[in-house]
């Protein structure tokens, strides 16, 4: 079993890029935002709101180097010269609600002052366009929630094939869940990996809320160190209905990734089960390729 530490609160920010500052942002996102529990949430310990000079905020550096859902929008931070801080502090049993009400604040504050928004979990900036209208009433990881990053080289440490490439997963720390994390992937794999790591996703996420409800005050939960991954789980990662294969499943291996520092976060490898009796690249190429069907994108259902 891998032993899960649970947080009283987990941090939740949201970082505005702007130009243009507004006096009071808290007063402007009061009058503006319509998500009921993001209105409540504002002027309370549990949602803070600051605006700090860009060079000053400590973001200006992560929003640099950060992911960007549309690339062709990256020219809009060169402009903004201060960062407004939106912070919850969130109970783990009360998410997604209370990162959904944090994000709210932090877009209708965006859209006032023409601002981009950056997630500081995900590590993403989300599309500018992002600031308008309202979202989607049932929650999916699939709405900019989670992100997963791709590092590393096909070529092995001596120049040959058999490096591979590492997925990492951005946003679940979040929800008081360790980050996801497949090593060495063959990069003809790479899109089943992905797969892989969303619908493990989805399903650890619905799990932790499940437990938490059951058990309220807990500081600490216990994860078996082998699941199954559904093919299938990633039209729930999507919040979309099937269409055509749905795919297999594959039993996977959680590992514990040794953490660095008294700063560090946890993470959970991902791989192929104790007793795979091969290498790990024909667990990649023969059971999860076949297993998991990669969507690029779903159209969502219309109704929760």
């Amino acid at each position: 079993m891998i032993d899960l530490h649970i947080p009283e609160t987990v941090a939740t920010p949201f970082v505005v890029a702007t130009a243009q500052p507004p006096h009071d942002p808290s007063a402007m996102a009061r009058a503006r935002v319509c998500l009921p529990l993001a209105a409540d949430l504002l002027g309370t310990p549990l949602m803070r709101i600051r605006t700090l000079p860009a060079g000053a905020s400590g973001y200006s550096e992560l929003m640099g180097s950060a992911a960007w859902v549309r690339p062709e929008e990256r020219h809009l931070l060169e402009k903004a010269t201060h960062h407004i801080v939106v912070m919850g502090h969130a109970p783990p049993v009360s998410q997604p609600d209370h990162g959904q009400a944090a994000r709210a604040i932090a877009r209708v504050i965006a859209e006032a002052c023409d601002g981009v928004v950056y997630d500081a979990w995900s590590h993403q900036v989300l599309p500018h366009d992002f600031r308008f209208g309202a979202e989607h009433p049932e929650f999916c990881l699939a709405d900019d929630w989670l992100a997963t990053f791709i590092s590393g080289d096909e070529a092995g440490d001596d120049g040959v094939d058999g490096g591979g490439l590492d997925l990492m997963t951005a946003g679940l720390h979040r929800f008081a869940l360790p980050e996801l994390q497949a090593t060495r992937v063959p990069v003809g794999n790479v899109f089943a990996a992905v797969t892989l790591l969303r619908c493990l996703s989805v399903t650890l996420v619905s799990e932790h809320w499940d437990w938490l409800a059951c058990n309220p005050g807990a500081r600490a939960r216990r994860l078996a160190r082998h699941a199954w991954a559904e093919g299938r789980d990633v039209w729930r990662y999507w919040a979309a209905e099937p269409k055509g294969a749905v795919g297999g499943r594959v039993r996977v291996r959680f590992r514990h990734v040794p953490e660095e520092g008294l700063e560090a976060l946890p993470y959970l490898s991902v791989g192929p089960p104790a007793d795979f009796g091969a290498v790990a690249a024909e667990w990649w190429n023969d059971l999860v390729d076949l297993a998991m069907p990669y969507v690029s994108e779903a159209p969502r259902r219309t109704a929760a």
